[in-house]
């Protein structure tokens, strides 16, 4: 009995230090989460693509994207430390870091965790009217009493809503509002349950194609003084942008709106080399993105790769920048 304890023992003995060798042989793994939006959107898309990437070109890491509710919901995400890497409209970027606009009432210094990594595509917001409400509403100033998909509780979208309410003096409570986008949105549209579709996404977006690809939807510009307020005052990081005709089905004529950019943000704790390299992969694999997600990673080039920064470069992004030349060129 004695000697079966003493073996036992060995044996212990021998495969603890064998499974203690094999774990310190294995190289420590930085999972990198990556805060998107909804699963039928850009935000989604080309983040899988930036995560396949990532995991193909940078060693020890393990990156993956996460569904969410869109730029705000990320800014909450990235400052709790609950995701490594988020996407974000510049204009929720910067009022979240500085604690202005929607999160005016929140900690002071709470999001000051974001830091910027690159500048990713212009996200134009849409007007989609449908055709058996077209006779009402000519202009966004019509929609009160209309049934209007406006974007997730929380998203991009609906900030863009209730800030448009504001400005043409429109109660919200008068709208049906409906916390709808993407997939939810299209069913909406083929079941006649919407009048309106009004939220961002990039040109060329699956879900508005597939939307005015019903025969239902025509596309409309913005309002003039709607567009005229996003891009000045507050807004004055978005822009005017004009989406050209043709560039969805059954849109034969210019679309004019405005956008904003859509940014890569990092948390300022993720280590500076770790960033370093990230960055570097996603600008010397621009191609590799473009064949997944063209009409949004066409827009990664170096050269406007600061465009929409109006919080700290994250250090590990700045020495990129520094080596490729072209810090001071925003």
């Amino acid at each position: 009995m004695k000697r079966l304890t003493t073996v036992l023992i060995a044996l212990v003995l021998v495969f603890g230090v064998g499974f203690a060798l094999f774990s310190a042989a294995e190289p420590d793994v930085q999972f990198v989460r990556i805060a998107t939006g909804g699963t039928g959107g850009n935000f989604y898309r080309l983040g899988a693509g930036i995560a396949s990437v990532w995991n193909d070109e940078v060693e020890d890491i393990v990156a993956s994207t996460q569904s969410t509710d869109g730029s705000p919901h990320n800014a909450e995400l990235l400052a709790a430390g609950e995701v490594e890497i988020a996407f974000m409209g510049a204009d929720i970027a910067r009022d979240a870091y500085h604690n202005t606009g929607r999160f005016a009432d929140e900690p002071e210094g709470y999001y000051q965790a974001l830091n910027f990594i690159t500048y990713l595509y212009p996200n134009p917001q849409m007007f989609l009217v449908m055709d058996w409400a077209a006779d009402e509403i000519d202009t966004m100033a019509d929609i009160a009493g209309k049934r209007v998909s406006k974007g997730a509780i929380g998203s991009l979208g609906e900030v863009y809503f209730l800030e448009t309410m504001k400005v043409l003096g429109i109660d919200p409570d008068d709208v049906i509002q409906e916390h709808t986008v993407h997939g939810a949105a299209i069913d909406q549209v083929r079941d006649r349950h919407i009048d309106v579709v009004m939220w961002p996404d990039a040109a060329g977006s699956a879900s508005h194609m597939e939307i005015l690809e019903t025969g239902h939807a025509e596309a409309r510009s913005v309002d003039p003084e709607i567009i005229e307020h996003f891009t000045t005052g507050a807004w004055d990081i978005n822009f005017e942008y004009t989406l050209p005709a043709d560039t969805y089905r059954n849109q034969p004529e210019d679309v004019y709106t405005f956008a904003a950019p859509i940014i890569l943000l990092a948390h300022a704790d993720l280590p500076d080399d770790l960033v370093y390299e990230l960055t570097k992969t996603l600008h010397e694999n621009q191609p590799a993105l473009v064949a997944i997600a063209d009409l949004l990673a066409e827009f990664m080039t170096v050269d406007v790769a600061l465009e929409g920064q109006q919080i700290p470069l994250h250090p590990g992004a700045e020495r990129f920048y520094a080596e490729a030349g072209v810090l001071g060129s925003n």
